[in-house]
């Protein structure tokens, strides 16, 4: 196993941030002088320069752009609070250590608000102590209630051994009395490690809601027990006693026991194992040793393939200047948003909509485990974050993951079918691998190259799903029981990309083939139907801006006009939307703002620095009120022969069934789009592979992979299967 690390040198290259730089901002801060600074950078990573100016740098050998990292700061102790975004110039010192020479108040990212309301600050500890509080001046009532309905267990200091946990599922601004409201729900976990408490939910949820920033402002104000809303814990206990509609007499906790109780974790179940005998199977062999690198600053390459591997803290996944056979095909290509919404008929359910970008997705990273998470032959990346005002960078060993992969499908292929010849290129692929852990759940995400140009960014979800507790009527509107009393609760994945293509330069249109039905003569005078497709080149930003329908299906490709390849086409590249999701919300829904990057399944805008991301880590606190939206880019700009940025999104209905215990299944589960030469070639770009085999009466071809495992001592053991021709000589 090898790992790299670029994080650990002094001085960064052009698209990460360092450890060094990340301590020196952190510092910087601490003596800016700002109230409480040294506790309220949430993160500080680094600041991308202008596009000019980094092409600048790597075409035209110009000097490198200045580094600077952009602080957000979480001003709770200023009058009045509030949430700052500030740019930190960092300058390598003799030493080459970064030290800071000054700060630069800047609008809040990817938008033109000066600042952002202290009601809409990322969640931190006061809100966890605010929870706190809420909880505690009913904690009397509370653990009475608890000893009431779960006989045996407590909730809060000293009730072990049988405990009553708490967790929240999202917060929200609800309105100018409510401008902060958490939605928490009780658990009771059934081990003390190894265990997921987020599928033993309990039928007790409560909106702890602040008020105004004094945190004595916080109270509870909302109750459900299952299936009942109260206004009080008050009107809760009484309605407990009077036994309304039966709620007391006909409750019943039904516990999981003896094996049942390993539905929640992954230790051994009893009974036969498959596999026992043979427990690994088959493994990766790389006959001539790796054919792919990783220079400094996690630079891979591999069969023609270059580019900057990377990830930002909030966002996730970035991958930058990605080349194929020595020219650009993307300047980036970035995570931009994981939405997880959710459905179901009691408080927390109903409300809880994450925005993953605001809980970290790239700072989520953790480290992967070889053989399993990857395989054998990969090598490994290591990762440092700043986040949630930490004090110093957290490292994270062999975070991302890079190897070779064998996708056991030739990449083109034939076999006469009058058997004169056979002609193959063997598929290859190369994976880019990063896992984040956000809470309950793990996205896999993976950038996917191929031999032919052809480039995949897919994302598989697992991890524990957010359970409620079941009710009755679930069954035909919101989940499946995974086990007595607890069901998953029906939810929406989406994630959205940034995609910025430089196709053979940086002027570039977007051709969309509109799919038709037309008709033609059936050579004895009638009319049938066929297929055909009318290309337009969109003019504006609208015309390049759609939702994927069934009944109106579109192929978006983006283009160089005035680039062909040999036979007069413009060279280009076909975005293929693999799993396109339509948002079922109503227009003009006001929590729907934050989720602008749902509105198009494809859009193409004009280029701009401060148009870097389509969604926004604030819009968390506030759906209705997000600070950016790819929908304000979308503003009638032309887009025709411009530097041309592509946002899309892929999305999936997850409605869980027993199935998903102890956690949900990565087959099937699968979120991604692709990027496919169009025109960009005069063939198929794989015809250059060595490994192309054609196989004929004259030319007694031997696959490439069975000479390299015949010239091998070292090679495991593989039966001959001789080619036999079998047609050639009929033929």
């Amino acid at each position: 196993m090898v790992s790299f690390c670029s994080c650990l040198q002094p001085t960064g290259g052009t698209w990460q941030e360092t450890a060094y730089e990340l301590s020196s901002c952190w510092r910087a801060l601490c003596r800016a002088g700002l109230a409480g600074c040294c506790a309220c950078c949430r993160h500080c990573p680094l600041q991308m320069p202008s596009k000019a100016a980094v092409l600048a740098h790597l075409d035209k050998k110009a000097a490198m752009p200045a580094r600077k990292a952009r602080a957000l700061l979480v001003l709770g102790h200023s009058t009045p609070p509030t949430v700052r975004e500030v740019l930190v110039t960092l300058e390598a010192a003799g030493n080459g250590e970064p030290v800071v020479s000054n700060l630069q108040r800047v609008n809040i990212h990817s938008s033109k608000w000066p600042e952002v309301p202290y009601n809409q600050r990322p969640h931190g500890v006061m809100d966890q102590v605010g929870q706190v509080i809420a909880l505690m001046k009913v904690y009397q009532q509370l653990n009475a209630f608890i000893g009431a309905a779960f006989p045996g267990y407590s909730y809060g200091e000293g009730c072990e051994p049988k405990c009553i946990g708490d967790n929240y599922g999202a917060y929200q601004y609800l309105n100018d009395d409510i401008q902060r409201a958490i939605y928490v729900w009780f658990f009771m976990p059934q081990s003390l490690e190894g265990d997921g408490a987020y599928i033993h939910p309990l039928p007790l949820q409560v909106l702890a809601a602040g008020k105004e920033d004094d945190l004595s402002s916080w109270e509870c104000t909302r109750w459900w027990f299952n299936g009942h809303f109260f206004n009080s814990l008050d009107d809760l206990i009484r309605a407990w006693n009077a036994d309304v509609e039966g709620m007391r007499t006909s409750f019943r906790m039904l516990l999981p026991a003896g094996a049942a109780k390993l539905y929640s974790n992954f230790l051994p179940r009893p009974g036969p194992k498959r596999g026992e005998k043979q427990p690994v199977g088959p493994l990766a062999f790389e006959p001539y040793g790796r054919r792919f690198s990783i220079a400094q600053g996690n630079r891979v390459k591999w069969l023609g393939w270059e580019l900057y591997v990377g990830y930002l803290p909030h966002y996730g996944p970035r991958y930058m200047d990605v080349r194929f056979k020595g020219e650009r095909i993307a300047y980036e290509i970035s995570m931009q948003e994981a939405l997880a919404s959710y459905g179901a008929g009691d408080l927390s359910q109903a409300n809880t909509v994450y925005l993953d970008s605001h809980w970290g997705i790239g700072a989520s990273v953790r480290e992967l485990v070889q053989g399993v998470d990857c395989p054998m032959t990969a090598a490994y990346m290591d990762a440092v974050t700043f986040f949630k005002g930490s004090s110093k960078p957290n490292y994270h060993k062999n975070a991302i993951c890079v190897f070779e992969h064998n996708p056991d499908t030739p990449v083109l292929r034939h076999y006469s079918y009058s058997y004169q010849f056979y002609g193959a290129i063997p598929g290859a692929s190369l994976v880019v691998r990063m896992v984040s852990e956000i809470n309950n759940y793990d996205y896999i995400a993976d950038l996917i190259l191929s031999n032919d140009g052809m480039l995949e960014v897919k994302v598989v979800t697992s991890g524990y799903v957010q359970a409620a507790a079941f009710q009755s009527y679930y069954r035909n509107s919101y989940g499946y029981p995974l086990t007595f009393n607890i069901s998953g609760t029906l939810h929406t994945h989406v994630l959205a990309w940034k995609v910025d293509l430089d196709i053979a330069g940086t002027s570039n249109s977007v051709n969309i083939h509109h799919m038709k039905v037309g008709e033609a003569d059936d050579g004895a005078g009638g009319t049938i139907y066929i297929n055909k497709y009318e290309a337009q080149i969109a003019e504006t930003e609208e015309e390049a801006a759609y939702q994927a329908m069934m009944l109106t299906p579109k192929v978006p490709v983006v283009i160089n006009e005035n680039k062909k390849n040999g036979y007069g086409s413009p060279r280009g590249y076909k975005v293929q939307l693999n799993r396109p999701l339509l948002n079922l919300e109503p227009p003009g829904y006001a929590r729907s703002k934050a989720l602008g990057f749902m509105k198009y399944s494809f859009a193409a805008t004009q280029h701009k620095d401060e148009e870097a991301h389509s969604s926004s880590i604030y819009g968390q606190a506030r759906l209705s009120n997000p600070s950016t939206s790819v929908t304000d880019y979308v503003d009638g700009e032309p887009i025709r022969n411009k530097d041309v940025v592509v946002w899309v999104n892929s999305g999936l209905y997850h409605i869980p069934v027993a199935e998903d215990a102890p956690v949900t299944t990565t087959t099937g589960n699968m979120l991604s789009f692709s990027l496919v030469p169009f025109n960009w070639a005069n063939e198929s770009p794989a015809t250059d592979m060595a490994d192309m085999i054609q196989i004929n009466l004259q030319n007694k071809a031997v696959p490439a992979i069975k000479q390299a495992v015949a010239g091998l001592n070292c090679a495991p053991g593989f039966a001959d299967i001789p080619f036999l021709e079998s047609g050639f000589e009929s033929a």
